[in-house]
Order: structure tokens, then C-alpha cells, then sequence
């Protein structure tokens, strides 16, 4: 008789979701500052009720990359999670007036829709520093995708082109 010493499961590592990320022609032009990152902790600070969302969402992982041109830096994201639903009902935190107080208390937001990718929303305003920045959100299957920006130069056209690039690109899909 054969037994088993590992009977314990092995969690499946998170699909590469890298292809997902802005590419350098697409939208701000942004030159990558180093390789795809991928990490499973909470995508930024949380207060309670952020982290409890975020776990009720099944949230798997966060893949970013960071970028930068002459005039402008930012970063891509895509938020892995176990469905669809915990993909949009995170957006749907993430881009509330709740969270985004949470992160720039005293910030003065503009909000914006992207017509050429459904469900995408974007908002610009100052951050903490009072530098302009603006980003842009929306779910493709049970990833969602956040494309941020930092510039004195234009934000709005710039994010909406990188969200129609990338949702062009991916065919609005998401690994299963």
C-alpha cells in the first residue's frame, strides 16, 4: 500500500496575467520602470470595511507595472479575483466616494466615463501632494484593471486611449 507524506492541498499559483498590463505604444506612452510585480496582500492601505470587501470579493492577487516618459509616470494594475462578480463588486468599492476619501481625504474629484469600454470609469483630481493624477477602472471577467496616471499635461484622453488599447488588445477577457 502507497501513502501519501503531502496530504495537505496545494493552492494553484495565480495565471499570468502580464499581457493584461498597458503595453509602451498603448494610450500614455509610459517606458516600464522594472518587471511585472505580482503580490497577494491588500492592493493599498484598507480601512475595515475596504478589507472586508476585498476579501468577500475572493480577492487572488495584484499585478502591476510601473512606468514613466519624459513629462508623466504611473502605473498599470490588474486585480485578480476568484469570479466576475468580485472582480465588478471590487471596482465598485475601489471607485466609491468611501474609498476614495479614504485615500485622498480632502481630494476634489472629477468623474468621467469611458464610452469605448464598458463599465469603465475614470476620475482625476490631486493626490495627497497635490500633483494632477487621474485613473481609469473597469472588469473584464474576474480581473479589473486600473490604469493611473501622474501629469501636469492632459490625463482624460490619455487614460481612456490606454483602457481602448488594452481592452482591444485582451478582447475585454480576463484568464479563467
Amino acid at each position: 500500500m502507497t501513502t501519501s507524506t503531502t496530504d495537505a492541498p496545494t493552492a494553484a499559483a495565480p495565471p499570468n496575467v502580464d499581457q493584461y498590463l498597458l503595453q509602451v505604444d498603448e494610450g500614455p506612452r509610459l517606458e516600464p520602470m522594472s518587471s511585472p510585480q505580482t503580490d497577494s496582500g491588500e492592493p493599498f492601505p484598507l480601512p475595515e470595511r475596504g478589507a472586508e470587501v476585498l476579501e468577500r470579493s475572493g480577492y487572488i492577487s495584484t499585478t502591476y507595472q510601473t512606468g514613466q516618459s519624459d513629462s508623466s509616470a504611473g502605473v498599470s494594475s490588474v486585480l485578480l479575483f476568484e469570479t466576475e462578480a468580485g472582480a465588478r463588486d471590487w471596482m465598485t468599492y475601489e471607485t466609491s466616494t468611501e474609498a476614495l476619501r479614504h485615500q485622498i481625504p480632502n481630494g476634489k474629484f472629477k468623474r468621467f466615463q469611458v464610452p469605448d469600454v464598458p463599465g469603465a470609469t475614470r476620475w482625476t483630481g490631486p493626490d495627497l501632494h497635490g500633483n494632477a493624477i487621474g485613473n481609469v477602472y473597469w472588469a473584464q471577467g474576474r480581473c479589473m484593471l486600473l490604469i493611473s496616471l501622474e501629469t501636469d499635461g492632459p490625463r482624460v484622453e490619455p487614460l481612456a486611449a490606454g483602457a481602448k488599447a488594452v481592452y482591444e488588445r485582451t478582447g475585454g477577457t480576463c484568464p479563467d
